[in-house]
């Protein structure tokens, strides 16, 4: 019995020490170098953030992450990341699974694009007929949504408008 319990208190700490007091500081565990969270959402364990990657260029990070306790477990594995300017107007906008999640979610950033506000969006089935329609304000440079489930099997197109805030199109894609 004492051997059980020797090893209960062993797992404990093994399990305790993989955890991170803060979503940043387990993101940084993972081998992430300047990581910045841009957007975190602690009901569906969802971190959007900057990095940097081996030669110290800029990337934008999506993951999950895993919280117990109000402790972080980074998710390592299924991270969508794409290198990304920072200093110039940079637009990147991506419809896709996040993590090993079944969520789908429109995110990204824009970069220097001052007057930008919201991004607006379509998705059509292979017959060009709309089937979701939305529109997102971008925070901080960064936009992120959620989509509604199985939305994202039908869609065949995507195609997406950045806009003022008097809804005139900056960039259309």
């Amino acid at each position: 019995m004492r051997f059980l319990y020797l090893l209960l208190i062993l797992l404990l700490f093994v399990l305790a020490g993989c955890s991170s007091a803060s979503l940043s500081d387990a993101i940084d565990k993972d081998g992430r170098i300047n990581v910045e969270i841009l957007f975190q959402d602690d009901i569906d364990k969802v971190v959007l953030f900057l990095n940097e990657d081996y030669s110290g260029q800029p990337m934008l990070s999506l993951n999950t992450f895993t919280k117990e306790d109000s402790r972080y477990i980074y998710n390592a594995g299924g991270e969508f990341a794409q290198n990304v300017n920072i200093t110039n107007q940079f637009k990147i906008i991506k419809l896709t699974p996040v993590g090993h999640s079944s969520i789908i979610a429109l995110w990204g950033g824009v970069f220097n694009y001052p007057n930008a506000t919201t991004v607006s969006y379509v998705l059509k089935d292979d017959e060009d007929n709309e089937i979701y329609r939305s529109k997102v304000k971008i925070t901080d440079n960064i936009v992120y949504e959620k989509l509604p489930d199985g939305i994202y099997e039908q869609a065949k197109s995507f195609h997406y408008k950045i806009l003022d805030g008097k809804n005139n199109v900056i960039v259309e894609w």
